[in-house]
């Protein structure tokens, strides 16, 4: 019986159950939370009800969001379960990052960004995350906020994501785990200090000096912004202007 208030102890116990049963273990039981709210929770039962999926949890839990990982502006755990149903392909790459020792590849990237797409908009065609965020953000006109990050920005995510799952936790069993520097995983030490490298991009302020889009539904006119201020129509406008 492990005692523990915190997910990521039940997530943790989920994938090294099998391990821990070759060595012997009959039953892990987690006692969940305190107080009224103590519950008890049969982790080899979690197991067979999640099947395949419990060797990818522990890159799941990390990529969409824990105590040390950022998470998706307005997705949780739901909406990124709920993708996981309808993405199998992501289950490869869930598993294959939650073992030591991780590497992130081109194709684990590409696949990522896929399920991050969908996460956003099932029913988007484009399966880069930039291509998502120019259509959701000039033809769907959504907010900012509700778009997916970009490559760059997924990509540390990711690498960060891919460093807590297999290399801390996948070792949480391990008496003398092997360790890797944060400084390759989306991690850059200023000082004594390790900061998030959020992208490897320039501020958008840096690089674009006007960002400004036009919602005309025809040909634009003097009430059009991009007329307003002097600026060409873009691909992020959504009227018919030729580019």
């Amino acid at each position: 019986m492990v005692k523990a208030s915190d997910t990521d102890v039940v997530v943790i116990a989920v994938s090294v159950l099998q391990a821990l049963q070759e060595l012997g273990l009959q039953q892990l039981w987690v006692a969940f939370g305190q107080g009224q709210h103590l519950r008890w929770v049969p982790v080899r039962d979690l197991c067979c009800t999640l099947a395949e999926k419990s060797k990818g949890m522990l890159f799941f839990h990390a990529f969409t969001g824990c105590d040390v990982i950022s998470a998706f502006r307005g997705k949780g755990k739901k909406s990124a379960w709920q993708t996981w149903d309808v993405c199998d392909e992501a289950s490869g790459v869930f598993s294959k990052l939650s073992q030591y020792p991780p590497v992130v590849d081109d194709e684990d990237l590409k696949t990522l960004e896929k399920f991050v797409v969908m996460m956003y908009d099932r029913s988007s065609t484009a399966e880069g995350v930039d291509d998502a965020r120019l259509d959701m953000f000039a033809r769907k006109q959504r907010p900012y906020e509700a778009i997916p990050p970009t490559r760059s920005a997924l990509k540390q995510h990711v690498k960060r994501a891919a460093y807590q799952a297999g290399c801390i936790w996948s070792q949480s069993t391990v008496r003398q785990p092997e360790t890797q520097t944060p400084a390759n995983w989306g991690w850059t030490k200023k000082g004594d200090l390790w900061q998030i490298v959020w992208t490897e991009l320039s501020p958008i302020a840096e690089s674009c000096q006007q960002l400004t889009k036009c919602g005309c539904k025809s040909e634009c006119c003097s009430r059009c912004k991009c007329y307003c201020f002097g600026l060409t129509c873009t691909a992020l406008c959504s009227c018919r202007c030729e580019v």
